[in-house]
């Protein structure tokens, strides 16, 4: 896996780990806190792009009236498609 496909994981992983915490939505800022907690921070401009990559993958998806992010259903992609979605 390359490191753009395990920082896109990283991501990913946070935000799951966020809604079994019980949130039901998020935006950069919840995802970047808790990056910045464990002492892993990525910019902003990154995230957005990494939720980009998930919402491409059908992991995520953005709700234009609010500009909260939420899972979606299909949240079991294996790791060859980020390499197509990259």
């Amino acid at each position: 896996m390359s490191s753009e496909d395990r920082t896109t994981e990283a991501v990913y992983a946070v935000i799951q780990q966020l809604f079994s915490e019980g949130k039901t939505a998020f935006r950069a800022g919840d995802v970047g806190d808790v990056l910045r907690q464990g002492n892993a921070p990525i910019p902003t401009w990154q995230l957005r792009a990494e939720f980009s990559k998930l919402e491409a993958l059908n992991r995520i998806r953005c709700d234009a009236d609010t500009g909260d992010w939420h899972l979606t259903e299909n949240t079991g992609v294996d790791n060859s498609s980020l390499q197509d979605a990259g």
